[in-house]
């Protein structure tokens, strides 16, 4: 169907009796000569027209010739392209270019240009209008004409326009042309996503001067027209799954589970071999209900090994969108991952993350309450710092719950600080934040507190006929160290408009054994020690007793009954010797080790400060490292008894012993220590008839920088004993005498200055005090 023109080039091809080939072009008059034969009228011709009429006059002209005629080259032309075009202009086309093609030529449109009415001009008249929503929606292209010599493509700018975001097929904004009412533009965005929300489409509309916001049915979209300027927006359908039955927790294959008429938990979880895992507690589980008229939820408790063994009891009836809660046997992480270590594999480690991001998707669907509005409903993929920070919220709501629940906390329980994915505090956790707020609205508050004896004390949710026994099963059982003959509740209850609190005993092991023992809301169970359950004490005797070793004793049991009970000393003991040590003296020393040096650094500071002493010749940061090594060593924690005086039959010297005593008896010695600031520190043979005088003389005298006037002796047992009549310049004249074991110390002068120093320090003295006079002279 193309129309010739002039410089449209031919190929006309003779064969038969003559056999040539001619190039023929379309001259300006639009006619074509070829060889031997007349002119021949071509313009405005098809080319199909062209072939028939060339091979009829090459018949007629030329007898036994005939002609194949084929297109050589085309003519160009000029065509302008204008309006919001991205580079308009003239453009040299062939004669075949089409509007579409002409806007690839000027590079596309601006960002306010028509889509749907690109109009092309010929002589001043509009001979065709295309839409490209056909084109890029639909593929039609019929709309799209073969330009000629000055056609004129002109690119309006755009009028009605609209944005369509969402879940919808292609979001983006849209150029309205026939489009009238909602169902006609959805369809321009491809329509709405599946998991898009049809009976609240969200139309924005600027309206009378201000912007107003319309909700549209799915079902009224074809009488709602839409104007220019709107915001169309298709809400997400909510990510919470309905009409089904949520398994979470220590099981084999969490996640949601179809609801049917009369589904049971033992439908869910088939038996214990494929549904649970090995760290399951299989003794307390629960079932969460959430009450549609008000949101409220219930909890339902029941025993999981029951269930599996056939009990109608605990193999509760299952409503729509129940959650069914399975906990650990572990609190602590590295517990239950040592539980694990035998049980993941490559395979199971897979599972094990789905179970996690169930855990997680369980989290947000609780603690939406709490959560701000920054963090969004995500799906499951949530990233591991949002996991972290509602891992974190849970910890802290319970830790804040458990307080305003009862002033009595006990302040000494560790808390933990790694829970397991599937404990109960990880699990329960995102119900009191819905619990919390529904203690606003409900008379009864929904928690019990169990505390004492029990494997795994705090906060429950109270179930349905919630027992005595029942709370001691959901804190995973007692331990051996439970008191079974009493323990006491506290009911905290309104009572004119005051909250009451009353206290009353029960009989643990009735209550266990079946008698029924009802709590509500906001008790509090306290289970009992067994009296002096903790009454045993470990002692260690090391050194020179007959059979050494760590001894169990009984509370109140003296030093002196152990030693006998370990056969006494051997012959080569040295009982003045002996060290004797306690870890509470231990712990002590290491706080008074450490409220020392925070009171040195006080001082040393303020002397920097102030300038005052001799500590400004030190650098801090040596000062701070002697500090730091003073709080590093090891305290010993050591008590000074006299050993041969207990042993032999002192009652009043005599030490009962605590957990943890350790005695040391040390063997024979016969010597004395000189250590300090002497010439030579070293041991000596004890010599009675020596004094503690001849001791130092014997250990070459004291220093320069030595403190006479502080030489102490620490005796063999422990005790210290300042040296007597010691004077500044010598040793005295002490006749102390010792003892076998005893050491001399010769302390530091830490006031000690040197000749340079002391004679610097005194000229500066006189000096101000010369010239204190000659100003005195004077007045």
């Amino acid at each position: 169907d193309y129309r010739l023109g002039p410089g449209d080039t031919l190929v006309v091809t003779f064969y038969g009796k003559e056999s040539e080939r001619y190039d023929v072009e379309v001259d300006r008059s639009g006619q074509i000569i070829i060889a031997n034969m007349q002119p021949l009228q071509v313009l405005g011709m098809s080319f199909a027209q062209v072939q028939e009429l060339i091979k009829n006059q090459v018949q007629q002209q030329l007898i036994g010739v005939q002609a194949a005629v084929s297109m050589s080259q085309l003519r160009s032309m000029h065509i302008y392209v204008t309006g919001e075009a991205y580079k308009p202009g003239t453009y040299t086309v062939n004669s075949l270019t089409t509007a579409m093609q002409a806007l690839f030529l000027s590079g596309g449109v601006t960002d306010i240009a028509s889509l749907r009415n690109v109009q092309v001009k010929r002589a001043g008249k509009v001979v065709s209008e295309l839409d490209l929503y056909q084109f890029l929606i639909h593929g039609d292209a019929s709309g799209d004409v073969v330009l000629q010599a000055g056609d004129v493509v002109f690119i309006p700018s755009r009028n009605n326009l609209v944005k369509i975001s969402g879940k919808v097929l292609r979001p983006g904004l849209y150029e309205l042309k026939n489009e009238k009412n909602l169902t006609e533009v959805m369809q321009l965005a491809g329509g709405k996503l599946a998991q898009g929300y049809a009976d609240a489409i969200q139309v924005e509309r600027f309206a009378g001067g201000k912007k107003v916001n319309q909700t549209i049915e799915w079902q009224a979209a074809d009488s709602f027209v839409v104007q220019n300027g709107d915001h169309i927006q298709v809400q997400e359908v909510s990510s919470t799954v309905r009409d089904s039955i949520m398994l979470v927790g220590a099981v084999a294959r969490p996640g949601y589970y179809q609801w049917f008429d009369g589904i049971t938990i033992v439908d869910v979880l088939k038996n214990r071999d494929s549904s649970v895992l090995p760290i399951t507690d299989v003794n307390y589980a629960l079932v969460i209900r959430s009450d549609d008229s008000n949101q409220n939820l219930s909890s339902y408790q029941f025993n999981l090994a029951k269930a599996f063994a056939g009990s109608s009891e605990d193999n509760l009836p299952l409503e729509k969108n129940d959650t069914i809660i399975v906990f650990s046997s572990y609190e602590d992480a590295d517990e239950e991952a040592l539980q694990l270590t035998n049980f993941i594999d490559s395979n199971e480690d897979r599972l094990q993350k789905e179970r996690d991001a169930l855990v997680a998707e369980y989290q947000r669907a609780y603690l939406r309450n709490l959560v701000t509005s920054s963090k969004s409903d995500e799906p499951t993929s949530a990233s591991k710092k949002a996991v972290v920070d509602e891992q974190a919220l849970i910890i802290a709501l319970h830790q804040r719950l458990l307080t305003d629940f009862t002033t009595s906390v006990d302040q000494k329980t560790p808390l933990y600080k790694n829970y397991s994915r599937f404990s109960r505090t990880m699990l329960l956790g995102p119900l009191y934040s819905r619990m919390h707020y529904q203690v606003q609205r409900l008379s009864e508050y929904p928690l019990v507190l169990v505390s004492g004896e029990v494997r795994f004390p705090g906060l429950y949710p109270r179930s349905e006929n919630a027992t005595v026994a029942s709370l001691i099963a959901a804190a995973g059982g007692l331990k051996e160290s439970a008191f079974l003959q009493r323990a006491e509740i506290t009911r905290t209850e309104q009572k004119n408009g005051q909250l009451v609190s009353d206290y009353f005993s029960i009989n643990l092991a009735e209550a266990l054994a079946g008698k029924h023992v009802p709590l509500i809301g906001r008790d509090s169970l306290h289970v009992l020690t067994i009296p002096e359950w903790n009454t045993t004490v470990q002692v260690t005797l090391e050194g020179e007793v007959r059979f050494p070793g760590t001894y169990t004793v009984r509370r109140g049991e003296t030093l002196s009954a152990l030693v006998q009970r370990a056969g006494g000393l051997t012959e080569y003991a040295f009982a003045n010797g002996a060290v004797f040590t306690r870890a509470e003296l231990q712990k002590l020393e290491s706080e008074r080790m450490l409220q020392l040096a925070q009171n040195l650094r006080r001082e040393i500071s303020s002397r920097m400060i102030t300038g005052s002493g001799n500590s400004t010749s030190v650098s801090y940061s040596e000062l701070n490292q002697l500090l730091s090594d003073l709080t590093n060593v090891t305290p010993v924690g050591r008590m000074v008894i006299d050993l041969p005086y207990i042993l032999s039959g002192s009652t009043g010297a005599d030490v009962q012993l605590k957990d943890g005593d350790r005695l040391v008896v040390p063997s024979q010695r016969n010597t004395v220590n000189v250590i300090g600031e002497v010439q030579l520190a070293s041991a000596h043979i004890y010599d009675g008839s020596l004094s503690a005088q001849d001791y130092l003389r014997r250990a070459g005298g004291l220093r320069k920088k030595a403190d006479d006037e502080r030489i102490f002796i620490v005796k063999a047992n422990g005790g210290v004993e300042m040296m007597a009549n010691t004077s500044w310049f010598g040793f005295g004249n002490s006749n102390q005498r010792l003892e076998p074991g005893d050491t001399i110390v010769v302390p530091l002068d830490t006031e000690f200055k040197d000749n340079m120093t002391l004679w610097r320090d005194a000229t500066q003295i006189l000096y101000q005090t010369g010239v204190a006079l000659a100003a005195v002279a004077t007045l």
